[in-house]
């Protein structure tokens, strides 16, 4: 667990509300991303990330930091959230398990080791790519925006914004299969 969450949750058990809060600030956006890739529409994902940090915020005096980091445990609570609102429905819509569980695989020491690897692989890929292209895929893929989201932000039109995703799509193919992950 990095020393920053550590720190937080210090202050939260000793009383700081404000630290639950930066908390949330430093995790909420990977949650909400966990629950728009589990089939969840912005609005849906928006009110389970809060019942996740809800949760959270009830049972963080008992969270052991020796048993695994922060994201970790709010991965297993967000997985619990999503799990139980998908018996809740009869059939999840654009749910892709894999990709799911995988959101946070990087921070959980039990994952397969291929996985983190692969995850790794995908990050260093990413931060390889022009500066432009990199702030256009974190857009779409940590913030979980739509085409259109992207292209109010950036100020450009959306025709560009799938040009671009589709060039950045390429450039980290081409570096995954330098790395020899992708064949």
């Amino acid at each position: 667990m990095s020393e920053d969450d550590r720190h937080l949750v210090w202050r939260h058990k000793a009383g700081d509300n404000s630290a639950f809060e930066e908390l949330h600030a430093r995790h909420g956006r990977r949650v909400t991303a966990y629950l728009l890739r589990s089939g969840f529409t912005r609005p849906e994902a928006d009110d389970l990330c809060q019942e996740v940090f809800l949760r959270a915020f009830k049972s963080l005096g008992s969270f052991d930091a020796d048993r695994g980091s922060l994201g970790t445990w709010l991965g297993a609570i967000a997985r619990n959230v999503a799990r139980r609102q998908w018996r809740r429905r009869a059939r999840p819509e654009g749910f892709d398990g894999e990709l799911a569980e995988e959101t946070f695989a990087a921070d959980n020491p039990r994952a397969a080791p291929e996985v983190r690897e692969e995850l790794q692989a995908v990050r260093d890929c990413v931060a390889a790519l022009p500066a432009e292209l990199g702030r256009i895929v974190r857009l779409r893929y940590i913030d979980a925006r739509t085409t259109r989201g992207i292209a109010e932000v950036t100020d450009t039109p959306e025709a560009t914004v799938r040009a671009r995703l589709a060039e950045a799509k390429g450039m980290v193919e081409r570096c995954l299969r330098g790395k020899g992950v992708l064949e």
